[in-house]
């Protein structure tokens, strides 16, 4: 058996798929959790009572524990994740153009999470970063998004080549 049989055999196809599902979704809570402001430092921070906020998006009513635990959970399932696709890809056993096509698709969990934290912001009068947010991040994800999916064919293309050859 040459070398080029052995090393496709280490692959695991469900190693990039898990770790990417696991990255995705532990960005998006820890973004969240990252960006959110609380409702009493915002009422402190910006001198309105507590009961005269508004929201955009009324907020989950969580306790503060299970807000840290989303997200400091949320961030070592991604970081976890993260090294093991580094480790993957760094000892072959996942391919090298996952990397890229991550790379590209983590800004969306990142985007949604930041959008709720903004959704759910306690404000007084307009939530100006919401409908800014709105506005610019769908088509900042139909980027990342096309260059994720052109960066996947781009590779499957070149790789299909190179067996038919």
């Amino acid at each position: 058996m040459d070398e080029t049989m052995r090393t496709r055999s280490r692959k695991n196809p469900a190693l990039p798929l898990a770790g990417g599902i696991a990255l995705l979704a532990g960005a998006a809570p820890a973004a969240w959790w990252a960006a959110r402001t609380s409702p009493e430092e915002a009422a402190a921070r910006h001198g309105h009572p507590l009961g005269e906020a508004e929201y955009a998006v009324e907020p989950l009513p969580l306790p503060d524990w299970a807000v840290h635990a989303a997200g400091l959970g949320g961030a070592a399932v991604a970081l976890a994740a993260a090294a093991l696709l580094a480790w993957g890809i760094s000892t072959g056993r996942i391919e090298r153009v996952w990397g890229p096509v991550l790379v590209c698709l983590l800004p969306l969990p990142v985007m949604a999470g930041l959008w709720w934290a903004i959704a759910t912001a306690p404000v007084i009068g307009a939530n100006i970063g919401l409908g800014l947010a709105t506005w610019a991040f769908p088509p900042l994800a139909a980027v990342f998004l096309a260059t994720a999916a052109t960066i996947a064919v781009l590779s499957r293309r070149r790789r299909a080549g190179r067996t038919a050859s």
